[in-house]
């Protein structure tokens, strides 16, 4: 029993599993301590403010960049030597295309939304914040296709631990939120030059490149992934927009206090998901049973680990709010104790939609996202305005358990027809 988990651990898939799951785990970490560092340090309204900027500047930021980085995911996963082809031009376009356009969404959708001037500033930061982040995340993405986790743990560790601590100093001696952007732009473009630096160990020839025919044939063949993206992070994040375009930044900072925990909760296995999509593309080519048997074993473990998580969050989520922000978050609890049921739909959801996107489905993807945003974009609507930050709640539950019952129903027709 000990040789063969040892074996397994030593496997690719072992090895990657580990490096991701820790890589994950600095996520959940640098998310988990930064909202509690702002409930403490500078109160609902900050946390409300930050969450409400992360969640507008993550939706706009889908549409400027076009879905791309699935598709260069998946063909560096089938040929290693595509990987200045497809991360190189996808930079290229992150930096000269996706970040201009970025700013422009982001300056109309404030004015549309007639925030005030400091929320408006903030949400502009986080603009500039996130193109660095995520071409960091694009980065990423090829190591991950290359098997290389362990680089990417290495660029997170040094990034998420300086802009951690740098965020203790700062909030301990009375920066306020604007103060701490500035730092962690700043942070976060060094890191990606770091990054940048560490890619070449591996791909010596890479430099950022910008190929107008390519380009213009990338962006067409990722775009119904633009929409399904757009959907499907929507349906994790329209809520925090609805709340705070209909009731307040401090009611979002009492959702996001919880939902925080949520996500937290979903990253492990995301991480795992990470690994398992490179390695079921490579199984389905040459053997489908084994892919498939790939599939069963993840299926198995995340229904598992989310009924566990699920029922700690539940039944001691009065205990988990309390210690960590504090009695003034005390309306988190309820929001946290129903959001356990969403648990094990996110996480298995997640799982559904990469297998879905490695059998090259992208269409049916896209379908069963838009109908998952519809269907939450009116309810959020309407339990909102009932329910308050729980009609939130209701709406993401029920949105996700339609997505996952029609993902399900496709992986099934498929399985059965290989």
């Amino acid at each position: 029993m000990y040789i063969k988990l040892k074996n397994k651990l030593n496997s690719r898939i072992g090895r990657n599993s580990i490096f991701s799951i820790f890589d994950q785990l600095l996520g959940i970490g640098m998310n988990f301590l930064l909202s509690i560092l702002f409930a403490r340090y500078l109160g609902a309204e900050a946390l409300g403010q930050y969450s409400l900027g992360l969640a507008i500047v993550g939706i706009l930021a889908i549409f400027s960049n076009f879905g791309i980085s699935t598709i260069m995911s998946r063909e560096i996963a089938k040929s290693a030597k595509k990987t200045n082809l497809y991360l190189g031009n996808a930079l290229g376009i992150k930096l000269f295309i996706s970040f201009p356009l970025l700013i422009i969404f982001t300056l109309f959708t404030v004015y549309i939304f007639k925030y005030s001037y400091d929320t408006a500033y903030i949400i502009v930061l986080i603009a500039i914040y996130n193109t660095f982040i995520s071409s960091i995340t694009y980065i990423g993405t090829a190591l991950i296709s290359l098997h290389r986790n362990d680089i990417l743990l290495k660029i997170n560790i040094i990034n998420k631990f300086i802009s951690l601590v740098g965020a203790f100093i700062l909030l301990s001696y009375g920066y306020k939120l604007t103060e701490l952007l500035y730092f962690f732009i700043f942070i976060s473009f060094i890191s990606f030059v770091f990054a940048i630096s560490q890619l070449k160990i591996i791909v010596p020839n890479f430099k950022i490149i910008f190929n107008k025919k390519f380009n213009k044939t990338y962006i067409l063949l990722s775009f119904p992934l633009v929409m399904a993206s757009a959907a499907e992070f929507m349906n994790l994040k329209i809520d925090t927009v609805f709340i705070g375009s209909m009731m307040d930044e401090i009611s979002v900072g009492y959702y996001s206090a919880s939902y925080n925990l949520l996500m937290g909760a979903t990253l492990v296995p995301l991480a795992l998901t990470k690994v398992y999509f490179p390695n079921f593309i490579d199984y389905y080519k040459n053997n489908k049973t084994k892919a498939f048997n790939l599939f069963d074993k993840y299926n198995f473990y995340f229904i598992i680990y989310s009924i566990v998580i699920g029922i700690i969050f539940y039944f001691l989520s009065s205990y988990i709010i309390l210690f960590i922000y504090g009695e003034k978050f005390s309306s988190s609890i309820e929001v946290l104790k129903y959001l356990s049921f969403a648990l094990i739909v996110l996480v298995l959801n997640r799982l559904y939609n990469y297998t879905l996107l490695a059998m090259k489905q992208n269409s049916y993807y896209f379908k069963i996202t838009l109908i998952g945003m519809c269907i939450n974009l009116i309810l959020n609507y309407i339990l909102i305005l009932k329910y308050g930050i729980l009609g939130a709640v209701f709406a993401t539950i029920f949105t996700e358990m339609v997505v996952m019952v029609l993902g399900v129903y496709k992986i099934k027709g498929l399985r059965n027809a290989s």
